[in-house]
């Protein structure tokens, strides 16, 4: 719980040696990872998250490649869309069933007449009912009291997570920020990603964002 909530990577490295990277890759299929998100947009403008070669910068599926010590807190060669990591939190928000992603909501004529509503569906299971709370009390601990504390808003219970991928300049990182509230009956999820920031910790740049994006698509 502690360190979930304070993002502290050497326990997720630990846990992430003793699962495997067979394990870890699994399960992100589950959520999405490794398969091009199934979205209406054209087909060059959509890439599936993974882990990718260094040389060819193609997929690598095979976990016999990884590090399942730094993949298990996001570094090694992950790489992860915003869609793909909103998926992540939408998932977390939606009892572990991962939500089909779509861009159009509706359809109509120029008279204002309705010709197609987009119904939600869903994409599978990703993980138990019961994995999924605990990820949410989790994630609202780090919004209360741990790295994302720049998320939270008065009288909604948000629940996020925080992340900061390093690159290949000392002190530039990638900032993340996903999450969704309100905790106990969600209704929006985002993801916050600002690249090439300059010091810049997920906690400190991309969930300020995240909580106007949260204010602003909550109803009241």
């Amino acid at each position: 719980m502690t360190a979930f909530e304070h993002s502290v990577n050497s326990v997720f490295c630990n846990i992430g040696k003793q699962l495997g990277a067979a394990t870890i890759e699994s399960y992100a299929k589950k959520f999405g990872f490794y398969k091009t998100p199934p979205l209406e947009t054209p087909s060059n403008e959509r890439a599936p998250s993974g882990t990718y070669t260094q040389r060819t910068h193609k997929l690598d599926e095979n976990p016999a490649h990884a590090d399942p010590g730094r993949l298990a807190f996001g570094q090694w060669t992950m790489l992860a869309t915003p869609l793909q990591m909103a998926m992540v939190a939408s998932t977390v928000a939606n009892g572990g069933i991962v939500p089909k992603p779509y861009v159009v909501q509706k359809i109509t004529t120029h008279g204002g007449g309705t010709v197609r509503i987009t119904r939600p569906g869903n994409l599978g299971r990703a993980i138990k009912p019961e994995t999924a709370a605990t990820l949410t009390q989790m994630m609202v601990g780090a919004v209360q009291s741990g790295t994302g504390t720049a998320a939270a808003i008065p009288g909604v219970q948000v629940a996020g997570k925080t992340g900061t991928a390093e690159t290949n300049v000392p002190h530039v990182y990638t900032a993340w920020f996903v999450s969704f509230a309100p905790a106990d009956n969600p209704k929006v999820a985002v993801a916050v990603v600002l690249e090439k920031q300059l010091n810049g910790f997920g906690g400190a740049v991309a969930a300020p964002i995240a909580k106007q994006l949260m204010q602003a698509l909550l109803p009241g």
